[in-house]
């Protein structure tokens, strides 16, 4: 029992070396689903957003990784993500299928308004909760242009007199003045300036390739 006892604190003293592994991946894959464009609250597919909202997201990626430390690894669509995601069918189920397959979702929200349009995006991580967003908007733009009516109006006033004076010669030496008085109408004219109403040219709020720029910006820098 003396043994026994001193054998267990002989190993008591002795220091234990203990090594934690973890193992997963610190980098995130991205799907960036089809951008969702509302005309007056109701849903159009004549607009389509996806190839530039992609565009951006790729060119944008490595300065994301280098200046917010992003992490992202590959960016994917509908279309290309079946390299990860298998048979799982993301166009019914897209969150569901991210969850399965641990990868992040950009949901993108574009609203169009007669005076008013914007853009949200939102990055959703693998357990499908926000993880980082953008909103970018811009106003209805208007110009005004004055306008105005000048008219020009001429009244009789009785008659005028006057001269004309012509020099009429003989020879190189012999030249004479002739002067002979002239009478004729004599006119008044008035100018008179009307403001008309101004012509008003509306530039309608659209989000261009500028605004999706800045929205992606805006989204890599809140993570």
């Amino acid at each position: 029992m003396f043994f026994l006892l001193c054998s267990l604190l002989s190993i008591a003293d002795e220091p234990v070396d203990m090594e934690m592994e973890v193992t997963g991946n610190q980098y995130m894959d991205i799907l960036v689903l089809p951008p969702e464009v509302r005309q007056d609250g109701k849903l159009v597919t004549e607009y389509d957003y996806e190839p530039l909202v992609m565009s951006k997201m790729v060119l944008s990626k490595k300065t994301a990784n280098y200046y917010y430390d992003a992490n992202i690894d590959g960016i994917y669509n509908l279309n290309t993500i079946t390299i990860l995601g298998g048979r799982c069918n993301y166009k019914k189920k897209p969150f569901e299928c991210a969850n399965k397959n641990e990868h992040h979702i950009l949901k993108t929200d574009i609203q169009i308004t007669e005076q008013k349009a914007y853009i949200s995006m939102t990055l959703f991580d693998e357990d499908s909760m926000p993880v980082a967003a953008s909103i970018v908007s811009k106003k209805l733009r208007r110009k005004i242009i004055p306008r105005k009516k000048q008219t020009t109006t001429v009244t009789p006033s009785g008659m005028g007199f006057g001269s004309n004076t012509n020099t009429v010669c003989n020879d190189s030496q012999s030249c004479s003045i002739q002067t002979r008085g002239v009478a004729g109408p004599r006119n008044t004219t008035g100018f008179s300036t009307e403001e008309l109403e101004p012509t008003i040219i509306n530039f309608p709020a659209v989000i261009d390739t500028t605004d999706v720029s800045q929205a992606v910006q805006l989204l890599y820098n809140s993570l």
